[in-house]
């Protein structure tokens, strides 16, 4: 059985503090079908966004609107308390919710849609306001402080610490060598059995082992790669291909392993 892992990478740095400002923002979009974000500072800083690479007119007027509105809103949040407000045209939806004293999240839906239709966003943006201003405040996600939170809030920072785990972790050393080093196994598995039964064989192995591509260590490929030719290959090809497998496979993998030392 495969375990699961559940790792997580707390935003301990300016840098990971904004990638962790744009996953937020993107998730809310993405499943919300919310056309674009702003979260920006009562002063008119765009703190980051989340925005097309290509607008539609309708998406592209509405942004004309909050950029022409921008002074009268940020008048507006430095002298009230902001929850939610929303804002309909003929062109699309604009809401705008408070993220604190300072701070504040513009969302736009860019086509004609009933209040009663975006309940649901409604909700969504105010979960993603509360955890933006967690970000903003630079606290940490751990259980003490998400014991404050609603499920819905807590929940959310937690799926965040998880994706950002994962996608600073596809840039480390580590993440690479292993990465190669599966590519390479993979053409010399490939070599043997054929295309067709390549991922059975990885995929097998890997649930045997209890692991996964991403986190195995150098000793953890050892046992892979034994598994695979005294298991795999030589029920499929015979002693003698296996054999010559142990042979060239592990020394070519073992220089592969000490290259990235």
């Amino acid at each position: 059985m495969v375990k699961k892992i559940d790792k997580t990478l707390e935003a301990e740095n300016i840098t990971l503090l904004k990638h962790l400002l744009s996953i937020e923002l993107r998730r809310l979009c993405k499943e919300n079908n919310i056309d674009m974000v702003f979260f920006m500072g009562i002063d008119g800083r765009i703190f980051s966004s989340h925005i097309p690479e290509q607008l539609t007119p309708l998406q592209y007027h509405l942004m004309n609107l909050i950029k022409f509105n921008l002074k009268h809103i940020c008048l507006q949040l430095q002298s009230e308390n902001l929850k939610v407000s929303i804002q309909q045209f003929k062109e699309g939806t604009i809401m705008i919710s408070g993220v604190g004293d300072n701070a504040f999240l513009v969302s736009i839906i860019g086509k004609n849609v009933e209040v009663s239709q975006i309940q649901d966003t409604i909700g969504a943006v105010s979960v993603a306001s509360a955890v933006l201003k967690h970000i903003l405040e630079v606290k940490p996600i751990n259980d003490e402080v998400m014991a404050d939170y609603p499920p819905e809030v807590s929940g959310e920072l937690k799926k965040l610490s998880r994706l950002l785990f994962k996608e600073q972790f596809a840039q480390t050393r580590e993440y690479k060598k292993n990465i190669e080093i599966l590519n390479f196994l993979k053409d010399k598995i490939q070599s043997v059995v054929g295309i067709g039964v390549v991922d059975e064989i990885i995929t097998m192995v890997f649930n045997e082992l209890g692991t996964a591509p991403a986190y195995m260590n150098d000793n953890q490929w050892r046992m892979f790669i034994d598994k695979v030719i005294k298991e795999r290959i030589s029920e499929m090809r015979g002693d003698i291909v296996a054999e010559e497998c142990l042979k060239t496979w592990v020394p070519e993998m073992e220089k592969k392993l000490k290259s990235f030392v």
